[in-house]
């Protein structure tokens, strides 16, 4: 399996989890606007981060998810922890 189909698989997950678990639609996470401009706070990114290590075995410390991030910047961290995708 290549990085890129990796990549996309892990994005996919994070829109859906995003989508089912906090109610924000694709569309605005691909929009490029970070998450902070989608009025995602702290809390939430470290629900995902809960999520992330139950579904895909990512360990993530606080703040390693920020809400500075874009949807393709969280991917990127969450790719270099080496997920079970």
């Amino acid at each position: 399996m290549t990085a890129a189909v990796d990549t996309q698989k892990i994005r996919d997950r994070v829109v859906s989890l995003m989508d089912e678990k906090f109610g924000l639609p694709a569309e605005e996470l691909l929009s490029g606007a970070s998450f902070e401009d989608l009025d995602i706070d702290s809390l939430i990114l470290i629900e995902l981060g809960l999520l992330l290590r139950k579904e895909m075995g990512v360990v993530l410390q606080e703040g390693e998810l920020k809400s500075s991030h874009t949807l393709d910047e969280a991917v990127a961290v969450i790719e270099a922890k080496g997920p079970r995708v």
